[in-house]
């Protein structure tokens, strides 16, 4: 039995690699959440809360079914829930990961590019080698990577929120948010959360059935949640306070801090490589661990050979793609997270 101590951090451990499957390179730009939540200004805050619900009790959901179901992968639990149509949506699933894979690398290599000074396949050499090495660590190597880069990220967060507090009491000028009604709030606090959850099925199924220990998975599911939360809203307030300035910039963080010290840039531009790494790690582990439990192949040479093909890949752009799946699997998304509200009600009774 762990003593108090090592519970919370076990749980701490679980809910930093749940926050580093969540948080990519477009929520660590600020550009997610600006364009999924403060175009909309102040109401947004409703869609945001609507996300954090979803984020903290669907994830503790997938937790517990991973324990129950002993899933070693997301096909266990897509299988479960779906039926005669899983193959399709694990087929697509797979395909999903497998062009976020491809972005990360992408965007990896333009990071080293532009703030490295560096070359972009160095970036992602660099990128695609720490990943199957964390890969060939297994479940532990996902733990332990998300427990020294997701608490850099939160460090970078407060960063941000101290710079605003100190630089901003009020906005600025006259702005004019998107308009937007109810429905359409709800809609994308459900869309947000649906994309990012499903993605991040593998890993959590994986984790319940490492721990086997219901009162932690929920502790961890609920860290993870509120960790998840707290940095949607504190992203949100500090573009509010910089609008409309932000809305000039792909990368709306980068204006918050520039000029700000020298420091901060290398260190934001590791922040951007972390929360590609996680996220990285997040999908290629989802996809080793379903071809593993499938055809019995070995994680580190399926790993390898994902990432040879996501690394050659990625020289050819894929922005267009990704913008095409977000929705897509956004509702299958939606769909998913029903399922396991109503599987898990199913279970408890």
């Amino acid at each position: 039995m762990m003593n108090k101590g090592k519970r919370l951090g076990t749980a701490s451990g679980i809910a930093f690699a749940y926050v580093g499957t969540v948080v990519g390179a477009g929520f660590a730009s600020g550009q997610e959440v600006m364009s999924f939540f403060t175009i909309y200004g102040h109401k947004a805050l409703w869609a945001i809360l609507i996300s954090s619900f979803l984020f903290a009790f669907i994830g503790t959901g997938i937790l517990l079914l991973g324990m129950e179901l002993k899933a070693s992968s997301f096909g266990k639990l897509i299988d479960t829930m779906f039926g005669l149509l899983s193959p399709i949506i694990n087929i697509y699933l797979l395909f999903a990961m497998m062009v976020i894979n491809i972005a990360m690398l992408a965007g990896a290599g333009a990071m080293f590019q532009e703030f490295g000074n560096t070359s972009y396949l160095v970036g992602v050499t660099i990128t695609a080698l720490a990943a199957i090495v964390t890969i060939g660590l297994g479940i532990s190597g996902i733990l332990s990577i998300n427990k020294i880069l997701v608490p850099a990220i939160l460090s970078f967060q407060i960063i941000i929120i101290f710079i605003t507090l100190s630089t901003k009491s009020s906005f600025e000028g006259e702005i004019s948010f998107v308009e937007a009604s109810t429905v359409h709030l709800i809609k994308q606090g459900i869309s947000y959360a649906s994309f990012n959850i499903i993605l991040s099925t593998g890993v959590l199924a994986s984790l319940g059935k490492k721990f086997k220990d219901r009162d932690l998975l929920i502790l961890g599911g609920v860290l993870g949640g509120s960790i998840l939360a707290a940095m949607l809203i504190t992203s949100h307030y500090c573009l509010l306070a910089h609008i409309p300035y932000i809305f000039d910039y792909e990368i709306p963080a980068l204006y918050i801090i520039s000029d700000k010290s020298r420091f901060l840039s290398i260190f934001y531009s590791l922040v951007v490589w972390g929360a590609i790494f996680t996220t990285l790690v997040g999908n290629l582990f989802s996809m080793t661990s379903f071809f593993h439990d499938r055809f019995g192949m070995n994680h580190l040479f399926t790993a390898t050979l994902i990432i040879c093909a996501a690394s050659l890949l990625s020289f050819l752009g894929f922005s267009s793609i990704v913008n095409t799946l977000y929705p897509i699997v956004g509702l299958i998304g939606v769909i998913f997270i029903i399922g396991v509200f109503f599987y898990t009600r199913k279970l408890k009774n």
